[in-house]
């Protein structure tokens, strides 16, 4: 039987201006299920995905293993959920890539030897070992983005939340992040116009259009409904 690792239910928001981003959204992630959440832009990846990481206030029921992300009660509450911003420049502000990654288990309070393995750690992990000491905005766009992937593993999440993780990469680029997320593996939800990043990667998609789930299924079967691609303004 599946364990559901995320519960969403009739999750509601409004932008200051009063202009909806999210309406009564319904939805169920199960532990090491991965998700591609696609749709046009403005149709709500990205705020859906705040709202899992717990960066904005919910009106409506957002639970991560029970837990609303929002209201965090300790140190080890950051990072429950990772969520890595589709650009790594609003994620990356350190002078170098090892205090970047460091940044997240600092603030869990963790002491400075579990620190500087969990960063180690990470930066192997997205094969960027040894590049501690460089400055991250004289990183490739690709280095940028596993830098990006490794400041959130090093806090060791319990879902890998990603925003058009793939976005402005060349072909090569692409298939390097696709291989990343694969290997790394756990409950990840991943906002993307990359289909075929979604085929190779995620088992269940998402299809949102004006703030609201229209459709979900097998990547399979919706990334190759044509009809309703249009509808959703995907094709």
């Amino acid at each position: 039987m599946t364990t559901a690792i995320i519960e969403i239910r009739g999750l509601t928001y409004d932008y200051p201006d009063g202009t909806s981003a999210l309406a009564e959204v319904h939805l169920r992630v199960d532990t090491n299920e991965r998700i591609a959440i696609v749709g046009a832009n403005g149709a709500g990846k990205s705020t859906l995905l705040r709202h899992i990481a717990g960066l904005v206030p919910s009106r409506g029921c957002v639970l991560v293993e029970g837990c609303d992300p929002s209201r965090r009660k300790n140190p080890m509450d950051i990072g429950r959920v990772g969520l890595v911003f589709q650009d790594p420049d609003d994620q990356l502000f350190c002078t170098t890539v090892g205090e970047d990654v460091a940044f997240g288990p600092r603030n869990q309070r963790l002491a400075d030897n579990v620190v500087a393995e969990r960063m180690r750690r990470a930066l192997a992990d997205v094969g960027l070992g040894g590049l501690e000491r460089r400055v991250p905005h004289h990183l490739s766009l690709g280095q940028k983005k596993r830098v990006a992937i490794a400041a959130v593993l090093a806090m060791s999440p319990r879902v890998l939340a990603l925003d058009e993780p793939t976005g402005h990469l060349d072909p090569r680029g692409r298939r390097e992040i696709a291989e990343l997320l694969a290997a790394i593996g756990g409950t990840q939800i991943v906002a993307t116009h990359d289909f075929d990043l979604a085929r190779r990667l995620c088992n269940r998609a998402v299809v949102m259009k004006d703030g609201r789930i229209v459709a979900e299924g097998s990547c399979s079967d919706v990334l190759a409904d044509a009809g309703l691609m249009a509808r959703a303004d995907l094709v």
